[in-house]
């Protein structure tokens, strides 16, 4: 893949995952976590992709590893974060008058079927949630 078009999508997909999140302020604490994983992951990253060029027998052609190794960085940095961040969320929650839009994390519900005599594993996302 070409180096503009991974850092186009790693810059799409950091913009949308901000413009989702409509309480990110300096309180949220989830918030906080993912971006620090997503600084994190981008700069592991370029380490990365540092090293691989220093490993190489012509380091100034191989020079798109660093930016590279960033981008896929941050991505697996914010997907980590999502991951771990904790709680249940919705795609919508309304929470004392106050709406906001999240990045939804799929629930995995291990289930017996009697039927087939085997187990499952169900995902679900959470639509919304309204807390009164």
């Amino acid at each position: 893949m070409n180096f503009r078009k991974l850092a186009a999508v790693a810059l799409i997909f950091s913009f949308s995952f901000f413009a989702f999140s409509s309480r990110a302020v300096a309180d949220d604490t989830t918030m906080q976590a993912t971006f620090k994983d997503t600084v994190y992951g981008g700069l592991i990253g370029a380490l990365i992709g540092s090293a691989f060029v220093l490993l190489s027998n012509n380091p100034s052609d191989h020079l798109e590893y660093i930016p590279t190794g960033a981008a896929v960085g941050m991505i697996g940095g914010a997907i980590y974060g999502i991951a771990t961040s904790g709680g249940t969320k919705s795609i919508v929650e309304i929470e004392h008058n106050k709406v906001a839009f999240n990045v939804p994390t799929i629930k995995h519900t291990g289930m017996f079927d009697k039927t087939t005599n085997s187990h499952e594993t169900v995902g679900s996302v959470g639509i919304m949630n309204f807390k009164f």
